[in-house]
């Protein structure tokens, strides 16, 4: 295990918090490791049914200039349950909300600089519901079957890291 010896903020932005901690690794070497700050909040990846069909979302992504086919999820502030923060972002990006709610695993987003979890949930009994969206995110919804969506990873048309580690939670489950 490392030895923490001390832990300065050096970036501080609503989105991001990056920590400087100073280690001393079990060979006795003393290193400065960059990590993002541990808030309590984790984020959230819904994969919703309805007849059949599974609820995916491509929306614009930045930093990688392309529109990105992902389930819906984000944010989860701290003080808030995951499954609240599920059906908040469920209903802010597609204008529904889940009466069944199903945890189907967990995951770390990015163990190498965080201890945050990516929580995957299936969400369905689906009624219409909304809140105010976030006016950085324009959003399109499909519902499409299983096979699509098999068809889509396969295809290398989904390449979000959330929507693959999620959809193979959601392959696997009992």
């Amino acid at each position: 295990m490392w030895k923490k010896v001390s832990s300065k903020e050096i970036f501080n932005h609503p989105r991001l918090v990056l920590m400087e901690d100073e280690v001393i690794l079990p060979n006795g070497h003393k290193i400065t490791y960059l990590k993002q700050k541990d808030n309590g909040s984790c984020c959230v990846t819904v994969i919703a049914e309805r007849d059949g069909k599974i609820l995916i979302q491509r929306e614009y992504s930045y930093p990688s200039n392309q529109k990105i086919f992902q389930f819906p999820g984000g944010g989860v502030p701290a003080g808030e349950k995951p499954e609240e923060g599920a059906n908040r972002e469920l209903m802010e990006e597609m204008g529904y909300r889940a009466n069944e709610l199903q945890l189907l695993g967990s995951y770390l987003m990015d163990n190498r600089r965080s201890a945050q979890k990516m929580y995957v949930f299936l969400a369905s009994d689906l009624v219409e519901e909304s809140l105010e969206k976030d006016e950085e995110e324009e959003i399109e919804s499909f519902w499409l079957s299983k096979d699509e969506v098999a068809k889509m990873i396969k295809n290398g048309k989904i390449i979000n890291i959330h929507a693959l580690a999620s959809w193979c939670l959601y392959e696997n489950k009992e």
